[in-house]
């Protein structure tokens, strides 16, 4: 009975630490044509608090997210952008090809998952930033409309 109650306790307090993670407070960009389902940024226990993701220099967060695309593509690009007054500032350490982040075809009306690992190297400055992650179709049919856009926040630390 003793290692039941503990083993109840120990999957309640995993359960509790997965859910810190869960970040509620992302944006959709203007005319995205998907919906977001859930975001998971690791490490991130300041999401209990609906404060910015804290981010060491030299260390790596893993953003996982469910979306439902309202498009099809065969060819996805993506792009991190820091959201800056002077406009959007692409991180250049993301491979823009999104089929290593998300299974493809992106299929529209279809959940999917998508996990990148953002490394936070010592050369962005410590500073608070509104990160905007974006992908589109890049087919030879492409729409400009066919784009999934949403912004959360994070601080480095």
């Amino acid at each position: 009975m003793v290692t039941f109650v503990l083993t109840v306790i120990g999957l309640i307090l995993a359960a509790s630490a997965v859910n810190a993670e869960e970040v509620t407070d992302f944006r959709m960009c203007r005319n995205a044509r998907c919906e977001i389902l859930n975001l998971d940024i690791n490490p991130c226990p300041e999401a209990l608090d609906h404060e910015p993701c804290q981010i060491p220099q030299n260390n790596t967060a893993s953003i996982a997210f469910r979306y439902l695309a309202k498009f099809n593509s065969k060819k996805p690009k993506t792009r991190l952008y820091a959201e800056t007054a002077a406009g959007d500032l692409p991180l250049r350490d993301m491979d823009t090809n999104a089929c290593l982040y998300t299974s493809c075809p992106i299929e529209m009306n279809v959940e999917s998952d998508w996990l990148y690992s953002l490394f936070i190297e010592t050369k962005y400055p410590k500073n608070s930033y509104t990160v905007k992650l974006k992908f589109w179709d890049d087919g030879p049919k492409a729409s400009r409309k066919d784009v999934c856009c949403f912004k959360f926040d994070i601080k480095v630390v």
